[in-house]
């Protein structure tokens, strides 16, 4: 077993909403206190990528947060490569990178390049260390030509790109990203979950921590995930257990040329439960339905197409064992309610 690099237990965290007595006063409904953490208990390991998954509100940038040690915890004790994140916050933040999605801490006026290297010295970077740094992740970045721009004139994207490469500086042991990908197109989120697959690839002792609303970059990318519901920790589960809990079930979409008799296709295809029809461009269709993997909608949709004269374009499968995984533990929370 690795050793763990993140060790939490019991942690609490309540925010005090302020001018308790003036709202009482006033007999204001909204509570003083609101709990963003209630008992968590987590510890992850020595080379993982974790993830950790969650509707809004529920708790995980106040975790992401309390880790990094910048938040402090009501309750309870975190701990990062065995240093109290509280009490020993210095030693914590020299070890972590932090990527969030709604990254303010940039001198918008500075270019890029100053940008970086403003935070490479204020590490204990030297310049010319700094500099050989700095060029070698603006490329791995696709930012080098942007270096010299100033960072208010950078897309949403390419902000989140450089806060990326300004966690990486240091090349520290843990990162933490909070929804790193939420504002990224598709081409670049891709290139991000490749960089963080390299970032523990190429040194196993590299452990990422990562929260996001994309199930399917957790099911890429992560070994083990944890879920938050109400404010609390539900489950850790492996992805491989996850994976080997059943076949569960799929959502097919179906991209496909329109065909000659659309109306006799439309009645062959009544019976399929969840069917969803709707036009894509100027002479195609989007046929989306789920079903239960291994049984027969799939090919029967497919012999539908087939035989009404249409061309199958793209057939794409997801898979919803985490999201069903998710649902199962916010359907028992509705009904204890």
């Amino acid at each position: 077993m690795a050793r763990p690099v993140v060790e939490i237990e019991n942690l609490t965290k309540t925010f005090f909403r302020p001018f308790a007595r003036l709202r009482r006063l006033l007999k204001l409904r909204k509570p003083a206190e609101v709990t963003a953490l209630r008992d968590v208990t987590l510890t992850i390991h020595e080379g993982e990528i974790f993830g950790l998954v969650g509707r809004n509100g529920q708790g995980k940038t106040t975790l992401i947060k309390s880790i990094a040690g910048l938040v402090q915890p009501t309750r309870g004790v975190v701990r990062v490569f065995g240093f109290d994140s509280n009490a020993h916050n210095r030693s914590v933040r020299q070890r972590i990178g932090l990527v969030t999605s709604d990254e303010r801490s940039f001198y918008w006026r500075l270019t890029g390049l100053q940008n970086l290297m403003f935070f490479a010295r204020l590490n204990g970077m030297s310049q010319n260390q700094a500099r050989l740094r700095i060029a070698h992740l603006l490329d791995v970045f696709h930012l080098s030509e942007l270096r010299d721009r100033r960072f208010q004139e950078y897309s949403t994207g390419n902000k989140q790109r450089l806060a990326l490469v300004r966690a990486l500086l240091t090349d520290p042991p843990l990162l933490l990203l909070d929804e790193p990908t939420r504002s990224l197109d598709p081409i670049a989120a891709e290139d991000f979950r490749r960089v963080i697959s390299e970032f523990t690839n190429a040194d196993r002792r590299k452990t990422v921590l990562i929260t996001t609303h994309n199930l399917d970059e957790i099911e890429r990318l992560c070994a083990r995930v944890a879920v938050l519901s109400r404010n609390t920790l539900k489950t850790c589960v492996k992805m491989d257990e996850l994976r080997s809990m059943g076949p569960g079930r799929e959502r097919i979409a179906i991209h496909a040329r329109r065909p000659s008799i659309q109306n006799g296709l439309v009645d062959s295809l009544r019976n399929v439960p969840s069917l969803e029809w709707s036009n894509f461009g100027d002479d195609q269709l989007l046929l989306q339905f789920d079903r239960e993997a291994d049984d027969a909608r799939l090919h029967l949709v497919l012999k539908a197409l087939v035989e009404h004269g249409s061309e199958v374009i793209s057939c794409n499968t997801q898979r919803f064992r985490l999201q069903n995984l998710i649902e199962q533990i916010e359907g028992q929370e509705q009904r204890g309610a």
